[in-house]
């Protein structure tokens, strides 16, 4: 059975276009970013760091901050939902998918940043000696195989989550043709089935080979070991399509704390052995897939929350840059509570700044142009 009504003699003119936005799934996006940044800032889960500087319980908050790296994997999932929602709703509504509307949207919306975020990696190594980013990472960045480097290099770059961009990208090639295909469901159940599998022969193969030329960084950015919350999102879409949903706030909690505590135990165990690469990724997924349900259809959205998601991928992109010239206007690494505190609201106030700045003047322009190419509308920009 198919999911989208796709009579190919509906016309563009004649379909009847839905606006798709869910605003709660941006205050989602600035979750993903804030899990992020605080991996990012808070030793990336070393409870010595917490330690050495007098924070309580520092074990546990070590495990919280380690868990802060998969914000990742929720940036993934919320991706191949939408796009995968949106494509359906765009086959449904037209009769089939543009494809060559839908490289333009995501170029007009990917590729400005992301070459801007590239230019900055380019450029930092004249200005500062910690930065390495000679011509041959630019070039894997600009074909968006940058998460691939580490197959060879060690890359030593503020811009290094450039690697994620480059993942989504790669997703971004190959799965709206697939689509276009045919939007059946058992179909496209069999494709997430098949990409679950790719990940776990993936991650086990790649393992074999972690103490050789195969390091941990680059297992966790190649593309084939991380397609975990791809698949789920894509199934999320599938299994969800227009179906209404209400739950409780009783059972969002539920969600949203069984979400946290897988991520939370896969922050703790997180490692380079052969168990988490069985059951660490898809853990790490499935929480995902469970603090997305827990905010799904959710009537919370403060502005200023949406306001964040909206603005999250430059929050995404600058927030190293932001941390480091934190550190370095600070007059070092902090060793104490109150400096760290003070270091770390800096960081995240300078991050802010920089996003926002991007979003209105340099984003903004090439999200107006990309609603020419639009035929199912979203965010408004």
């Amino acid at each position: 059975m198919s999911i989208p009504a796709t009579p190919e003699a509906r016309n563009d003119a004649g379909a009847q276009r839905e606006r798709f936005y869910r605003p709660e799934l941006d205050c989602l996006r600035f979750f993903a970013f804030f899990a992020v940044f605080v991996f990012h800032t808070m030793g990336g889960g070393d409870a010595a760091y917490f330690a050495a500087r007098g924070v309580p319980f520092a074990s546990l908050i070590a495990s919280a901050a380690s868990a802060g790296r998969f914000g990742v994997d929720l940036f993934f999932l919320l991706s191949a939902y939408l796009i995968t929602e949106l494509l359906l709703r765009e086959q449904e509504q037209c009769g089939k998918l543009d494809l060559r509307f839908f490289y333009l949207r995501r170029i007009l919306r990917i590729w400005p940043l992301y070459f801007l975020g590239l230019l900055i990696a380019v450029l930092l190594p004249l200005v500062d000696s910690s930065q390495y980013f000679p011509p041959k990472y630019a070039l894997a960045f600009v074909f968006m195989l940058g998460n691939w480097l580490p197959l060879h290099f060690q890359v030593v770059s503020l811009m290094w989550p450039l690697w994620s961009v480059s993942l989504e990208e790669q997703f971004y090639l190959l799965w709206p043709a697939f689509l276009s295909k045919g939007g059946q469901r058992k179909r496209l159940l069999y494709a997430v089935a098949a990409l679950l599998t790719i990940a776990t022969l993936a991650r086990q193969l790649l393992f074999g080979f972690a103490r050789g030329q195969h390091s941990e960084v680059f297992i966790t950015s190649c593309t084939l070991t991380r397609l975990d919350p791809l698949a789920l999102g894509i199934a999320t879409a599938v299994l969800l399509w227009k179906k209404p949903i209400t739950l409780r706030w009783s059972s969002r909690l539920i969600l949203l704390l069984a979400g946290c505590g897988f991520w939370l135990a896969a922050g703790h165990l997180y490692g380079l052995t052969r168990s988490f690469m069985l059951f660490g990724f898809p853990a790490v997924a499935l929480g995902a897939g469970l603090m997305f349900l827990s905010a799904l259809g959710s009537p919370f959205a403060p502005r200023w929350l949406r306001y964040l998601g909206k603005i999250s991928y430059g929050l995404y992109v600058f927030h190293m840059l932001a941390i480091h010239l934190s550190v370095k206007l600070w007059g070092g690494f902090v060793h104490n509570l109150h400096d760290f505190l003070g270091y770390w609201c800096l960081s995240l106030l300078m991050t802010i700044t920089m996003a926002a700045f991007s979003y209105r003047y340099f984003e903004s322009p090439f999200l107006r142009l990309k609603k020419r190419f639009t035929r199912v509308e979203s965010r408004p920009v």
